[in-house]
């Protein structure tokens, strides 16, 4: 899976974008906000706009890195990982513990 940062990376080249390293550290915030909180429309807008791309464009680069962060903060939660163990079993109909 390509990351976000990576993604709009490409992008930007694509657009004949010389990054230097003030766009990199302004990529890289977008990134972490998009892995964090995810993307109002203004902000995803704006990218869209920057990279000449369309707004769900955007949306689909940033989410599944978006939704494995979540993921991953979720499973740092004993409970929640018993939880997410019991649901696979029953998912693959396997007997309970």
């Amino acid at each position: 899976m390509e990351s976000f940062y990576d993604w709009m990376c490409r992008h930007a080249h694509a657009m004949g974008w010389e990054l230097d390293e003030e766009a990199k550290k302004t990529f890289r915030v977008w990134a972490a906000i998009a892995a964090t909180n995810g993307l109002d429309e203004a902000q995803t807008a704006q990218i869209a706009r920057g990279l000449g791309v369309t707004s769900d464009e955007v949306t689909a680069a940033y989410q599944p890195e978006m939704r494995a962060a979540a993921m991953s903060e979720l499973l740092e939660q004993p409970d929640l990982a018993a939880l997410d163990g019991d649901l696979d079993r029953i998912a693959g109909e396997e007997p309970p513990r």
